[in-house]
């Protein structure tokens, strides 16, 4: 792996994870010296960072972690319903034994992982095994790169990570709605867990961004 993208999975992990914030300036001296190269490998990482949406590029300074309105992270929310409960129903007709034996792992993973800095990586993955009978590549990689969106968001805030045991429940009680194959039950617990996730965010991101 080069310099460039390691230095780009570090910087995502932190921004996803909260230790870069929202709105923060990434200079690329700083960064060159913290990672001890030059200018270049700093500036092509950020170009990936860039590319993923995650932040926005300064020329010749570097670039600012995106900060986004509560009203964009609603329309946001919006869109990841219209794709993960569409991403639900083709996955349910398609759910054999190992793949539900696959979400039940990762559901399972993500419980132990509630109320540490690790859930939002289970609960992706869990989020993944779940929608992977769907067989459709790029729809998931579009609910991941707006998941992304929202959670480096969410991680701003340490309250939200009492809400996580909660989402262990919505996840087993969906999880219950697949293995009997229904689903329009499925969709509406997803549905469900969905609007309380960005209701909540929302609800602590407003008047903090918000002009």
């Amino acid at each position: 792996m080069s310099s460039t993208q390691e230095i780009a999975l570090i910087l995502r992990a932190e921004i996803l994870s909260g230790a870069i914030l929202p709105g923060q300036e990434l200079r690329q001296e700083e960064l060159a010296a913290r990672f001890g190269v030059s200018r270049m490998p700093i500036r092509d990482a950020l170009n990936l960072l860039s590319r993923d949406r995650l932040i926005t590029l300064r020329p010749n300074r570097g670039g600012k972690v995106i900060a986004l309105y509560s009203k964009d992270l609603a329309e946001i929310f919006d869109l990841r319903a219209l794709l993960e409960i569409d991403a639900l129903e083709r996955a349910v007709k398609n759910m054999d034994e190992q793949a539900l034996s696959n979400v039940k792992l990762e559901m399972r993973r993500c419980e132990v992982e509630a109320g540490t800095p690790e859930f939002p990586i289970a609960d992706w993955r869990f989020h993944k095994a779940l929608y992977a009978p769907a067989n459709r590549d790029r729809h998931v990689n579009m609910i991941k790169e707006l998941r992304d969106l929202c959670q480096m968001h969410q991680s701003a805030y340490s309250d939200l990570r009492l809400a996580e045991r909660r989402w262990s429940d919505d996840h087993r009680n969906i999880v219950d709605a697949v293995e009997i194959k229904n689903a329009e039950l499925a969709k509406s617990l997803l549905a469900a867990h969905l609007c309380e996730a960005g209701r909540q965010l929302c609800n602590s991101l407003s008047g903090k961004h918000d002009g």
